[in-house]
């Protein structure tokens, strides 16, 4: 698209989970694959590298306090931009806990989704976990086969979840004073002959958007998981997408430039003949996105 803008070139092994963080006017993202997490100041373009402190970050949220949580290998981790953090969780029922994406909810709380992948198949299947700002931990749902995107209706009343290798993004209804998720159903079975569901978001009208891995693309479902539009991207491993900017009507879009051939990739797929990704992109639309929630963690 001819408004779609290269705003770093990283190279990123896998860029994922952007957010916006509005009270800095910044996009915040990471490198999933090199434990390395990125900011992109609005107002000067600048793009800076943050100290992690050695920690992986697959998926990531704003705190209250003003720190970030970070998800992946290690378990969850409250950090600070000095580099200083306190670990939250790294084991639940003699489980080690491999997080990929995370969501804060209303009430500060936090849904993060587990993964176990081998050299070519997943070890385990993963669980999405709900954890309270008392430290309590619940297992929402199980058997999920590679945990990605999570995202909230604008009433609140319905999370998204993406199952990437099964090709599915699930719906479930959310009790408001709990969390606690009940009545999963398939919102949206990709087909086979599209890449794979990987990070989402929901915009204010309570669409949902997901990017898709070796799609080259990103989808955007209405409220009954019809399509509604296709947004081409001149990479084919698209990680995730978010919205932004003083005005909410900014996409960025996070791609992934090491190659991960898999059984799961649609027929005819061939990544020696395309851009496989690296780069940071940002879209300006004529649709808002709206802010994420912050987790609540002391």
């Amino acid at each position: 698209m001819s408004n779609l803008e290269t705003l770093a070139s990283n190279n990123d092994r896998c860029g994922e989970c952007p957010i916006w963080d509005s009270q800095s006017q910044r996009l915040i993202w990471n490198d999933m694959n090199a434990s390395r997490v990125f900011t992109f100041d609005h107002a000067t373009q600048a793009v800076t590298t943050l100290d992690t402190n050695g920690l992986n970050a697959a998926g990531m949220a704003l705190n209250e306090t003003g720190e970030l949580v970070f998800a992946g290998t290690g378990g969850l981790h409250l950090w600070r931009e000095s580099g200083a953090h306190r670990t939250l969780l790294t084991n639940h029922m003699d489980e080690s806990l491999n997080f990929n994406d995370i969501l804060a909810d209303p009430k500060g709380r936090l849904y993060a989704g587990t993964w176990y992948w081998g050299a070519e198949e997943y070890e385990k299947t993963g669980k999405l976990y709900l954890m309270d700002t008392d430290g309590s931990v619940t297992i929402q749902d199980e058997g999920i086969q590679l945990s990605n995107g999570l995202g909230l209706s604008p009433d609140e009343k319905t999370l998204y979840y993406a199952d990437s290798t099964a090709r599915k993004i699930y719906a479930y209804d959310v009790n408001a004073s709990s969390g606690a998720l009940s009545n999963r159903r398939v919102f949206v079975d990709v087909p086979l002959t599209e890449g794979i569901p990987d990070g989402l978001t929901v915009d204010a009208q309570g669409f949902v958007w997901s990017a898709q891995w070796y799609g080259s693309q990103i989808v955007r479902y209405d409220p009954d998981g019809k399509v509604e539009r296709r947004i081409q991207v001149p990479a084919s491993q698209v990680t995730c997408m978010a919205f932004g900017g003083p005005d909410w009507n900014e996409l960025f879009i996070t791609t992934a430039s090491e190659d991960w051939p898999t059984r799961y990739a649609p027929p005819g797929y061939d990544s020696s003949k395309l851009h496989i990704g690296g780069e940071l992109y940002r879209l300006k639309l004529d649709i808002q996105g709206k802010p994420e929630y912050k987790t609540g963690f002391a």
